[in-house]
């Protein structure tokens, strides 16, 4: 490390920019900030992410001649050169599907006594990754109620889907992603996409990943004042941002930009935006906020709908 210590154990891996080692003289895993650290070297295989946009499954050792430079070495092909500061994301292989599994929940719940407003929020979401791909999911849900005398007016969100990330060469990836939307505001019974495209990280590093992606996307809708589907063509492009190992923050935001090629002048947009505090034992707090806009969302239908949440929860 960066205090000429040495650490002796088993490294679990790096991710949001920090080090994860298991020892035989700890009860918990020591946790090191990547930037700490001079060197490393191990004996088990790791899913290595290089900023040179290569993802590889070998060892790492350090280089006894060189010893800025560490010794990647693939289980397949030649051996590779990079600093310390050039691997950006390190996974120990094991055989289990589980072990390539992160996951997290969260909630929250208020309660407004002056409007008789109730509101509980759940959200999940998990991914799993291997040199070839990184697979995940979510689901939001939102149930919020409003008191009026003997009458209970109710309003709900939900929002669940996946995406599929298949790394081609270097920095390119193919992408299909599925996305269904329930919201009272918009009238939408349901809302169903579907989407295949071609993208591009554009920065990626220990503290930041920048993904960019073009395509198109089928798109289903089913209001609830009628019983007709309406289905439509889209181009999308997105841009995906995550910072990382900022006094334990970490920041996601997404932008969608959905372009009608079968509805004339017809646009959509989808944002999001999420904050987390990292608190001890894998239990975190935070912040997001969803935004929703449909230039053309129907008859007396708001264009807008969003959500603010603060929520408490655990990542595994």
């Amino acid at each position: 490390m960066s205090n000429n210590q040495v650490l002796i154990g088993e490294i679990k891996g790096m991710e949001l920019g920090v080090l994860s080692i298991e020892t035989d003289y700890s009860d918990s895993d020591f946790k090191v900030e990547w930037s700490n650290v001079k060197g490393l070297n191990t004996s088990a295989d790791f899913i290595i992410m290089l900023s040179s946009r290569y993802r590889i499954k070998g060892t790492i050792n350090m280089d006894e001649y060189n010893p800025q430079y560490l010794i990647i070495s693939p289980v397949e092909g030649s051996r590779l050169f990079a600093k310390i500061e050039d691997i950006v994301y390190l996974k120990l292989t094991e055989d289990g599907f589980w072990d390539k599994v992160k996951a997290s929940i969260d909630g929250g719940y208020s309660i407004t006594k002056a409007s008789s407003t109730k509101q509980l929020t759940i959200n999940g979401d998990f991914s799993y990754t291997n040199t070839a791909l990184n697979a995940q999911g979510y689901i939001k849900l939102l149930d919020n109620r409003v008191e009026e005398d003997t009458t209970i007016i109710k309003t709900v969100r939900n929002n669940t889907g996946s995406n599929i990330r298949v790394f081609l060469n270097k920095s390119w990836f193919i992408s299909s992603a599925a996305d269904l939307l329930q919201s009272d505001e918009q009238n939408l019974a349901l809302r169903s996409t579907n989407q295949v495209g071609i993208g591009k990280i554009l920065v990626r590093n220990h503290l930041v990943f920048l993904y960019s992606s073009v395509g198109v996307a089928s798109n289903t809708e089913k209001f609830k004042d009628g019983d007709d589907y309406s289905q439509s063509l889209e181009g999308f492009a997105e841009l995906e941002f995550n910072a990382y190992g900022y006094d334990d923050f970490t920041f996601y935001t997404k932008l969608q930009l959905y372009p009608s090629l079968s509805k004339e002048n017809r646009f959509r947009t989808v944002y999001n935006f999420n904050v987390k505090y990292d608190l001890p034992l894998d239990f975190y707090v935070g912040a997001s906020a969803t935004l929703n806009y449909d230039n053309k969302p129907g008859e007396d239908v708001s264009k807008f709908d969003y959500v603010f949440q603060s929520v408490f929860g655990w990542s595994f």
